[in-house]
């Protein structure tokens, strides 16, 4: 009986240890653009109104002009280990963000396109 379990026990261990190098939804293998459309989506359908709206116009004109380190980076902020409300606090300055998504380049990007976004322009 133990000898049959012991292959299932090294596929479940094999994949718990890749599953901590991806985020949530990171597909390993995917391909550059297949990564650009999904973060896309997620950007769009976050659950919460304000973070669809928010992440979805900074998706829509910045995921074509990221390279791979920098749509990685996006992943994990947007799939990554901070809640949902959480994320939103911090684009919205009623949290102060950790240090490693204060840290992170792309989260500046982000939180600076939020940070214009919400400027009224004048005439």
């Amino acid at each position: 009986m133990t000898s049959r379990l012991a292959p299932v026990a090294r596929r479940l261990f094999s994949a718990t240890q890749i599953s901590r190098s991806l985020t949530r939804a990171e597909v390993p293998g995917e391909q550059i653009d297949a990564k650009r459309a999904r973060l896309l989506y997620q950007s769009k359908k976050r659950g919460i109104l304000e973070n669809d709206i928010l992440l979805g116009d900074f998706a829509e004109g910045n995921l074509k002009k990221m390279n791979e380190t920098e749509l990685k980076a996006y992943d994990k902020l947007i799939n990554g280990e901070h809640m949902e409300w959480d994320l939103f606090y911090y684009l919205s300055n009623k949290k102060t963000p950790p240090e490693d998504v204060e840290s992170c380049q792309v989260y500046q990007k982000v939180k600076k396109f939020v940070d214009e976004k919400r400027v009224p322009k004048s005439s």
